[in-house]
């Protein structure tokens, strides 16, 4: 059987950090990958354009802030663009603080990894499915066994694939159920009838019980985002969209806020005055210049205001709650072929927040999504994976 000091499950974005991490520091690495090529999934995030980290990371953004604070310390998106620049990648930030290869193209993030990794000698053997991980009962070993009956056998091994989640299961750690988030959210259709396609920079909300118009104390917010929705026939999506979908089981209900500058007092008196100005239209011609037709018929709609109705019958005091909060049932997560991650996996409690070590078996180690680690949309999930593969490698 071949023999490696450090054995790593998973040619993904975390596998092969850990990679060159722990052959920098003088191990034999071998990394073990299904697929025919490592780093796949790498080509196809950012939209082909690989966001790899974000200028805003912190543990606040993660769902599991207390664990990976200590990598996240020890790794900023500083770090991370010295790591890649030292790989002889060059990179840039966009107005949002997402960091990009100066090429626009996620090939150049994976090229830099494979040449460093054939630069140090990790040895790949892709075709590889892991079907089982035991241990040498006389020795601190373990044994990767293949589907097709193949073994490699390491000192040590880093667990980095999602599908590693029953690997770790069977060596004694505790699994968390996993649910697609950063997805689409679908809701009650009807009050959006007509919007598939607009898109609408906003403010929104997930409330944590069903509420009345006028935003009663039972309409607290579990989580806020400010940003860009994107109106689909089943509900709505966009980043900003995604990144609220990681609360979607606290909240029952989506709250829109269309024009979040504009406070409520000022925009009731604003409409009032536009209802004075003029006041020989029809409320189909009423916020024209401010609102997307198709925004401000739905609008209407839900402020139960006929387009034909004249405009100095229009009750701006009712249709000003309606733009400030504009609420829509909340049914669930949209197409979990959509998510961009998987909440859940392998429970953070039995692994060191500063190796990623597991506590139960000396010499096993875990990063990337095979731990129940999410964070925000924007380069997070992927400097996770950066990181923890770099601590866990080491």
């Amino acid at each position: 059987m071949p023999k490696s000091t450090v054995m790593i499950i998973g040619g993904g974005a975390a596998g092969l950090s850990a990679a060159i991490a722990a052959a920098r520091l003088g191990a034999a690495v071998t990394v073990l990958e299904a697929k025919p090529r490592i780093g796949s999934k790498i080509l196809t995030t950012g939209n082909g354009r690989c966001n790899l980290s974000n200028r805003e990371i912190s543990p606040s953004a993660y769902n599991v802030a207390d664990f990976v604070s200590p990598v996240l310390s020890e790794y900023t998106s500083e770090n991370i663009v010295s790591f890649f620049e030292g790989l002889g990648l060059l990179t840039y930030s966009d107005d949002e603080g997402r960091i990009y290869p100066i090429s626009n193209n996620a090939s150049s993030v994976l090229d830099v990894l494979r040449l460093e990794c054939a630069r140090l000698g990790v040895e790949i053997i892709c075709d590889f499915k892991v079907a089982k991980v035991s241990q040498q009962s006389s020795a601190q070993e373990f044994i990767a066994h293949s589907t097709t009956g193949q073994q490699v056998v390491g000192d040590s091994v880093v667990v980095t694939t999602g599908g590693g989640t029953s690997l770790l299961a069977e060596l004694g750690h505790k699994t968390v159920k996993c649910v697609p988030v950063l997805v689409p959210i679908r809701t009650e259709t009807e009050p959006i009838r007509g919007l598939s396609g607009v898109r609408v920079r906003c403010f929104a909300s997930i409330l944590d019980a069903s509420s009345s118009q006028d935003g009663g104390e039972d309409s607290k917010p579990v989580a806020t985002e400010r940003g860009e929705i994107l109106f689909r026939d089943y509900g709505v999506s966009g980043i900003m969209v995604f990144d609220l979908s990681r609360y979607l089981n606290q909240g029952h209900t989506l709250s829109i806020d269309f024009l979040p500058d504009i406070p409520l007092e000022e925009l009731t008196q604003n409409l009032y005055a536009r209802r004075g100005a003029f006041s020989s239209r029809t409320a189909e011609t009423f916020l024209a210049g401010v609102f997307h037709a198709r925004v401000s018929a739905a609008l209407l709609r839900a402020a139960h205001i006929s387009p034909n109705t004249p405009v100095p019958e229009i009750p701006c005091d009712n249709l000003a709650q309606i733009i400030k909060n504009f609420e829509l049932t909340i049914i669930g997560p949209g197409d979990s072929k959509q998510a961009q991650v998987t909440r859940g996996g392998i429970s953070t409690d039995e692994f060191s927040p500063k190796t990623l070590e597991s506590q139960r078996v000396a010499g096993l180690f875990a990063a990337g999504e095979v731990l129940d680690v999410d964070g925000r949309c924007g380069g997070y999930n992927l400097h996770w994976a950066w990181s923890s593969g770099i601590v866990a490698g080491e």
